[in-house]
């Protein structure tokens, strides 16, 4: 299959494309202000399809693995509990890049993979998990559903343990991966699908 010739004379093949897009995503999830940090993650159960902005928080390029959390009381954790079916959106304005990456989502609630994300939170992330009652509630009024004392203040570390019994991780094991370059000129697009030894097919795709 014929390399894509990018722009000034510089290639790609489809390899160097896949391997491209995992590195891309990997930094969305170490650097909190890269383009790819806030990825929209979209899931279907009972016929209706839901879609979030989330926080990238891990990636695993050699597994195709990436995770978000998020709290058990949610309605994305109950979801995709009845229906683990999963995908990520990516879009990077500046180098008009779009990834999607679908798959199959595990959670992790009290295990390994939880303490380990839970050990690695700072206090404002875990904040997010003190609230007495579940996300989506009805309220009277606006409120963050944090204790009052929370507010404006973050707890100690101490204080912040009590969200760990809300807290979970949801990670996704890739199957495909989508790629599209949005270019004057012409779109591009390929694909990738990941077999079991995480080899993959790929191929180019009209935009």
């Amino acid at each position: 299959m014929e390399d894509f010739i990018f722009k000034d004379g510089f290639s790609l093949s489809l390899t160097d494309i896949e391997k491209d897009c995992w590195l891309r995503i990997l930094n969305g999830s170490l650097k909190s202000k890269d383009p790819l940090h806030n990825p929209v993650v979209a899931n279907s159960n009972t016929g209706v399809v839901n879609m979030r902005t989330v926080v990238l928080r891990s990636v695993d390029t050699k597994n195709k693995t990436l995770a978000f959390h998020t709290d058990i009381r949610s309605g994305k954790w109950n979801e995709l509990q009845q229906n683990n079916d999963i995908s990520w959106l990516f879009y990077d304005a500046h180098a008009r890049f779009q990834i999607r990456v679908g798959g199959n989502a595990t959670l992790h609630y009290n295990d390994a993979n939880a303490d380990k994300a839970w050990l690695k939170s700072n206090v404002n992330s875990r904040k997010i998990y003190l609230g007495e009652s579940a996300p989506s509630q009805k309220s009277a009024i606006p409120t963050s559903g944090l204790p009052e004392i929370f507010e404006n203040s973050n707890p100690t570390l101490e204080e912040s343990e009590a969200g760990r019994k809300n807290f979970g991780v949801v990670l996704t094991k890739a199957t495909w991966v989508e790629w599209l370059w949005l270019n004057s000129a012409g779109h591009r697009r390929a694909a990738f699908y990941y077999k079991a030894d995480l080899s993959f097919e790929t191929s180019w795709l009209l935009p």
